[in-house]
């Protein structure tokens, strides 16, 4: 089908074949067109399948086994979600629950619930509340130091 407009010619086709390429068959199946859309026909609705248009595709739902992707990055501006190439994970509010190994960062303002170790050297800024706890214990009044042991105990 051609229409031409303004001396401007504007085709859409079907074709259908069969090359070799590299010595084996290979067959195509070719649209051309502005704008390709698959409609389902016995549901009667017309929102499309999927639309192809200007190098994007669009569709509504897609399950994938596999995705082979350069880059992913969600929709909004500026985006909540993008992983690089390069491995870079950029997430505005994410909830992980299993491990997550790292070898470098920050954090800020960041609670921990349960029990932490520390297998390297701790540096603090500041630090609120019970680190040691601490006691006394007096000796006597005497010109001279005490001598014998005392025995301290603590309890909770």
């Amino acid at each position: 089908v051609q229409k031409t407009k303004n001396g401007i010619p504007y085709v859409a086709g079907i074709g259908a074949g069969i090359e070799d390429t590299d010595g084996q068959p290979l067959s195509n199946i070719l649209l051309l067109a502005d704008r390709i859309a698959m409609i389902n026909p016995e549901d009667g609705n017309t929102t499309p399948l999927f639309v192809a248009q200007g190098n994007q595709l669009f569709m509504n739902d897609v399950f994938l086994k596999r995705l082979f992707a350069v880059s992913i990055t969600s929709s909004g501006n500026p985006p909540a979600f993008s992983l690089t190439p390069d491995g870079r994970l950029t997430a505005k509010n994410a909830d992980i629950s299993g491990s997550v190994n790292a070898n470098s960062g920050t954090l800020n303002n960041v609670t921990i619930n349960e029990n932490c170790q520390i297998k390297g050297k701790l540096s603090a800024n500041q630090i609120e509340g019970d680190i040691v706890k601490t006691v006394s214990k007096s000796f006597p009044r005497t010109s001279t130091y005490a001598s014998g042991t005392i025995t301290v105990r603590i309890s909770d």
